[in-house]
């Protein structure tokens, strides 16, 4: 399941502009009450269409989809990895795109590459990086 922050980075993601294209198993989060709500799997569209569960769910992408999203934007994930210290406990990645290079950090990988993805659809919309 997902945690709070990777929510968050999830909400980044839709207001940055990455488009879900609704797909059965893709994991989503409910937008209406989310304090009640809980992540969960899409088994059903209930005859919804993709902008109608795009405005009730709330996409939690994978580390794939993630993955073939940047891929997607010619960009390249040069590294994802576990960094260690006495202190220090964190997931890091390394984006390379055409102009820039772009680095995550997170609790999870998944939180990391969400953050990189993130970073990489501002720099593209002309944005500055956070």
């Amino acid at each position: 399941m997902s945690s709070t922050q990777f929510l968050q980075i999830a909400l980044d993601l839709e207001s940055v502009g990455l488009l879900w294209q609704p797909e059965i198993g893709d994991e989503v989060f409910g937008k209406q009450k989310p304090a009640e709500t809980s992540a969960s799997v899409l088994v059903d569209t209930g005859g919804m269409t993709p902008p109608e569960l795009r405005t009730t769910y709330l996409w939690l992408p994978t580390v794939e989809q993630m993955v073939t999203q940047i891929e997607a934007r010619q960009g390249i994930l040069l590294h994802a990895g576990l960094e260690l210290s006495q202190n220090m406990y964190r997931y890091k990645t390394m984006i390379h795109s055409r102009d820039h290079s772009i680095e995550g950090e997170g609790l999870s990988l998944r939180e990391a590459v969400g953050i990189g993805l993130r970073d990489l659809l501002m720099t593209m919309k002309g944005g500055g990086v956070h």
